[in-house]
């Protein structure tokens, strides 16, 4: 009876967390986990290209031991929910490839979460308050930029 208990707790918990509000205000921002000690650490790469792949890596110095999983959400503009993607890893760097052609969109909004065997659920990136940031970034023509990168090294 307590294992169902604990069971339904878990996923209405997970509900609670990873749903999806079409309008997003202050009430509705996510507050996670703050142990100092725990890091989560990103660098979204810088540019993102219309139709070229790219990468997305999270590293953490959390034990892989206690790890659950490691998940990346992400959606585009023509995308009306977040998608949401089990990343591998190993030494604590997970990753994952997006293929932009078969997500279609001119922008992508993306944030990793980390689930633990202790029940608590870590991400990245947040702001000064702790609350999850997602990172927004619209997606540019690789020719357009090669070309203005020139011009402004001349």
């Amino acid at each position: 009876m307590l294992k169902l208990l604990i069971f339904f707790l878990n996923i209405l918990f997970c509900q609670i967390l990873f749903s999806q509000a079409v309008h997003t205000d202050i009430e509705n921002k996510i507050q996670l986990e703050h142990i100092k000690e725990i890091k989560l650490f990103h660098s979204p790469p810088d540019p993102f290209f219309i139709g070229r792949p790219f990468k997305l890596s999270l590293v953490t110095e959390l034990n892989e031991k206690i790890i659950i999983s490691a998940l990346l959400f992400f959606k585009t503009d023509k995308m009306k929910s977040y998608r949401e993607i089990q990343l591998q890893g190993n030494s604590g760097l997970y990753q994952y490839k997006i293929n932009i052609n078969d997500f279609p969109g001119n922008s992508i909004d993306y944030f990793f979460a980390i689930k633990t065997t202790d029940g608590k659920i870590y991400g990245a990136p947040v702001n000064d308050e702790n609350i999850l940031q997602p990172i927004k970034r619209t997606f540019i023509d690789p020719v357009k930029y090669y070309e203005q990168k020139k011009r402004l090294n001349q």
